[in-house]
């Protein structure tokens, strides 16, 4: 946790000016036994915006920063997200056809960064993450990112189906990468607005946005492995979607 002090904000007062302010927080750690008005006024805000809190001993937050924290920490977003409908607006009044990545459930930072690599690559306009259930997007995910994340918006939505809804309706196709379908990503052929699923390490893409997907495909492999890191898909799929081959 030390190269992430950057993105630590502790102390009872800091922490609420923090999520006043409407600072992004991802983690918000709070000593056993923490009582009080501001105390309450933290968890209110972490719980409206979406922030785990986690209730921890004191050792816990001694390892995390040697200052006087008060028995409150919270761990900040190196980045700052974006709105997906800004995002669309600003790339259609630009003479672009939107090009979006949506990761559900992926949990390896390191994933997460090299993901975001190829999403620079490959002309995505804006990478769309849910506000639960994803790795945080910290210093190692910074880090395995080799600055793409710097330059990729990131959009945080609390809920993916109505994310999908939004962008089907701003005239976005949806494509979902998976491997129930027979159909294969080489004979897809879809230019124009879209957006692209990607599912998670362990059980791929969640069955109701499944549901919602315009398009199904795989990447049709030979050899004896069955399946991608899920980084390296999406690399192949960026690459076969992305008209800047």
């Amino acid at each position: 946790m030390e190269n992430e002090k950057s993105d630590l904000t502790f102390g009872i007062h800091p922490v609420l000016e923090a999520f006043e302010a409407g600072k992004v927080i991802e983690k918000l750690f709070l000593q056993n036994g923490m009582q009080g008005p501001n105390v309450e006024k933290i968890k209110k805000l972490a719980n409206e915006a979406g922030t785990a809190i986690n209730q921890v001993p004191v050792f816990k937050l001694n390892k995390l920063t040697r200052k006087n924290h008060q028995g409150v920490l919270a761990i900040g977003s190196p980045i700052e997200y974006q709105s997906i409908s800004e995002v669309i607006q600003s790339t259609y009044e630009k003479g672009e056809d939107p090009f979006i990545l949506m990761l559900d459930r992926i949990t390896d930072v390191r994933n997460i960064g090299a993901i975001a690599r190829s999403a620079d690559a490959f002309g995505i306009h804006a990478i769309v993450v849910p506000q639960k259930g994803t790795a945080l997007i910290n210093s190692e995910a910074m880090k395995s990112s080799a600055g793409a994340l710097n330059h990729v918006p990131v959009c945080r939505e609390q809920y993916l189906d109505d994310t999908i809804r939004e962008l089907k309706d701003l005239g976005l196709t949806i494509i979902a990468c998976t491997e129930k379908t027979d159909d294969v990503l080489s004979d897809l052929k879809i230019t124009g607005p879209r957006a692209v699923i990607m599912g998670s390490e362990e059980d791929g893409i969640s069955p109701k946005y499944l549901k919602m997907a315009d398009h199904k495909a795989k990447i049709e492999m030979s050899g004896n492995v069955g399946s991608l890191n899920v980084s390296v898909a999406a690399g192949v799929v960026l690459y076969h979607l992305s008209t800047k081959k």
